[in-house]
Parts: C-alpha cells; sequence; structure tokens
C-alpha cells in the first residue's frame, strides 16, 4: 500500500531466534525459578528476578549468572507473601510491591532495608481498598479504587445459599506515593467485570462460604502497564488505550480495531463447558438456568476483547497484545506495537516466541519469563531487531 508524504512506516520488529541470555536452572536452588512475576534489566546491565515460589529478590550479572538473593517469605521487615512487581528507582534503590501484604518496601543500594509503605486496605469500612498493580521508577504505586455506590451486581438463582453473581464495578485509577499519599487521577471508568459462583452451607456450627470466579472470555477486563514514568490504561471508552506521566497527567490517547461481536455459538458452547462440570443431572439443569438467563439479561458484553495486555517500551511504545480466542496457553503471542504521538501510520505486528510472557522491553531487547514443555521457567532475553514494514 502506498503511503502518503510526510507519513511515519508502521513500526515492526522481530526477536531472535535464540535468547541471548536465559536466566535459571534446575541445579542450582539459588538461581531456580518457580513462579516468576516480574524481571528488569538494571541500568548496569544486570538483571532483577521476582521469584513469587521463593519470595525472593533474585540478582543476576550481565551475563545471567546468580549473584545474590533479598527478602523471603513471611510478614515481618523485608520479607514477603505476595511478590509481584519490581521497579529500580531514579535514585538507584529497588522497590518490590507485595499485593498480599499491599505494601512496597524499598531497599537501599547497599541492600539494606530502606524504606516500607503501606497501601489503604478500606480495613476501616470508610473507602474501598486500592488494588496494587503497578511500579513507577519514583517508587509509587499505580492501582485501581471501586467507588463506592457505583458499578452494578447482578444474583442469578433463588436459592440464598447457591448464587451466580455478576459484578460491573466502576473504578478511580489512583496513585499511592512513597509516603503513602493516595491521589486520584483520570475519571472513573468501568472496572474489570467478573462472574462468579458463590454457596453457603451451614452444619451445627458454622457458616462455610465458597466459590470461585468464572472466566468468561467475553466480560470487560481493564489492564494497565507501566515502565519508568509513563502509564498505559485501557480500555477507557470501547478500544481506547490512555497514556500517563507519573503524576497522572494524561498525555494522549488512541484506539485500536473496531470491536469483533462474539461469534455465534461461542456463548452457548461456554455455557455447556461450565454446566458440564456438575456431577448432578439436578445442578446441571439449575445452573443452566442461571447461566442462560445471565445471558439473556444483556449483562455479558456482545462483542470480544480488543486486547489483553498491555506493555510499555523504553522509548515510550505501546504493546497490546492482540486477543485471540483460538489460542491455547503457551502458544505464541502477537502484539500490535503503537507509537502514542503519532496517530497515523504508527503501528506495526511482532510475535514473541510460544511460552514466553514479556515484562521489560527495551530498544533492543525484550526480556520476560519463558516456560518449556515441562513448566520448568527461565528468564530470557531476545534481541529485538526493528525491520522494514509498509512502504
Amino acid at each position: 500500500m502506498a503511503r502518503k508524504a510526510g507519513q511515519e512506516l508502521p513500526v515492526a520488529y522481530r526477536v531472535s531466534e535464540e535468547p541471548r541470555i536465559q536466566i535459571g536452572s534446575v541445579d542450582n536452588d539459588a538461581s531456580a525459578l518457580f513462579g516468576v512475576t516480574d524481571a528488569i534489566r538494571l541500568r548496569d546491565g544486570g538483571f532483577l528476578v521476582a521469584d513469587g515460589g521463593s519470595r525472593a529478590l533474585k540478582f543476576f550479572d550481565s551475563r545471567g549468572a546468580y549473584v545474590r538473593s533479598l527478602g523471603r517469605a513471611g510478614d515481618g521487615p523485608g520479607e514477603f507473601r505476595g511478590l509481584y512487581r519490581v521497579a529500580e528507582l531514579e535514585d538507584g534503590r529497588i522497590a518490590a510491591l507485595d499485593v498480599i501484604l499491599a505494601r512496597v518496601t524499598l531497599f537501599s543500594t547497599d541492600d539494606g532495608r530502606d524504606h516500607t509503605y503501606r497501601i489503604p486496605r478500606g480495613l476501616d469500612g470508610t473507602e474501598k481498598r486500592i488494588e496494587a498493580r503497578e511500579l513507577l521508577a519514583n517508587g509509587s504505586v499505580v492501582g485501581f479504587r471501586e467507588v463506592e455506590g457505583a458499578g452494578v451486581e447482578t444474583r442469578y438463582g433463588d436459592d440464598p445459599g447457591s448464587l451466580l453473581v455478576h459484578s460491573a464495578p466502576v473504578v478511580q485509577p489512583v496513585l499511592v506515593d512513597t509516603l503513602g499519599r493516595v491521589s486520584s487521577f483520570l475519571r472513573p471508568i468501568p472496572g474489570t467485570e467478573t462472574l462468579s459462583q458463590r454457596s453457603i452451607s451451614r452444619d451445627t456450627e458454622t457458616i462455610n462460604i465458597g466459590g470461585q470466579f468464572v472466566p468468561v472470555p467475553f466480560l470487560r477486563k481493564v489492564v494497565v502497564a507501566a515502565r519508568g514514568n509513563r502509564i498505559a490504561i485501557g480500555p477507557l471508552v470501547g478500544y481506547f488505550v490512555g497514556t500517563f506521566d507519573a503524576d497522572g497527567t494524561m498525555r494522549t490517547s488512541f484506539g485500536g480495531s473496531l470491536p469483533k461481536e462474539v461469534p455465534e455459538g461461542v456463548r452457548e458452547a461456554w455455557v455447556d463447558e461450565w454446566v458440564a462440570r456438575f456431577a448432578r443431572r439436578s445442578e446441571r439443569r439449575e445452573w443452566r438456568g442461571r447461566y442462560e438467563a445471565f445471558l439473556s439479561a444483556g449483562s455479558a458484553s456482545a462483542v470480544l476483547p480488543a486486547f489483553t495486555a498491555l506493555a510499555i517500551q523504553a522509548d515510550g511504545k505501546v504493546w497490546r497484545e492482540v486477543y485471540d480466542p483460538e489460542l491455547e496457553v503457551g502458544d505464541p503471542s502477537r502484539w500490535i506495537v503503537a507509537d502514542p504521538s503519532r496517530q497515523v501510520g504508527s503501528s506495526g505486528i511482532v510475535t514473541l516466541p510460544a511460552g514466553f510472557r514479556p515484562y521489560d522491553i527495551g530498544p533492543d531487547y525484550v526480556l520476560g519469563v519463558w516456560r518449556d514443555v515441562l513448566g520448568i521457567e527461565y528468564v530470557r532475553m531476545y534481541d529485538l531487531i526493528e525491520v522494514p514494514s509498509g512502504g
């Protein structure tokens, strides 16, 4: 396709067939990885991995050799329960986000625990807790707080001890700084919808409450990414993604393709799949009625999501993972790369290797976790190669 004079060509990449660096080992307990939740390249060329299995921050040199660890499982100072995101701050300190303990621990450059700040849980009942999602290079946390009194929760079923519950919240994007102060940015937006099966049973002494979330491919999901001092959130309206500075100031917004309707038969097949999980015929009949009532009420979205994840490259380009209902876990993923500062001719596609999830995207590399056919985890860094596109 010919391009107009002055129009930018799309950004297109490919990754190297083999990784430049592979981190992890099955022979060395110190460097073995399990439950990796984040990985970043440090300014000195080394690597930092958030190892959720050991609840430790593991440092590796520029060649991928193990150097040292910080932290362990526990509730005390410098310990973790839900180690999630890590960041190298502008002053060289390391920040680690624990989503279970709802706190951020800062480590000084000499590996000492420097400071800890907490993320408000809303335990006093005055406001909803904050769902912490990402870390910025200034140490702030990006998260969402459910707006009190907004959103909709719909229940399906006449039995109070057994219900199907659809929740469509409204959330407020927030920042929590290193002093624990909370500030809002953007306006409240529709949050991630959930569908859950809930059950309540009683015996002579106790009340047992159980349940599980049900994955639904055609419900709305809000995703967020952060790198350095940039934030991306989407979708805001339709399929639009917004980008923000570290103080919450909006930089720009941009859109993707038009929504795709849920293909005929997909909803029905989804109901069949979940109803089949119940052992008794009476249960299957009862729950089928609830699922069909949920779908016929129009609560479920009529369109498929445009993307399932966001990532921000070092230069500010935003990567959106293409949603494909045919993909299975471990398949290669496709990402649309867009430059938000250019509205025309600025998008390209990159395909990432099977079993690989990116965490840190630099100018010439992509770093993330890779699982082999046995499920053993490694952190890999692939070369990111810009290639001609369009023309």
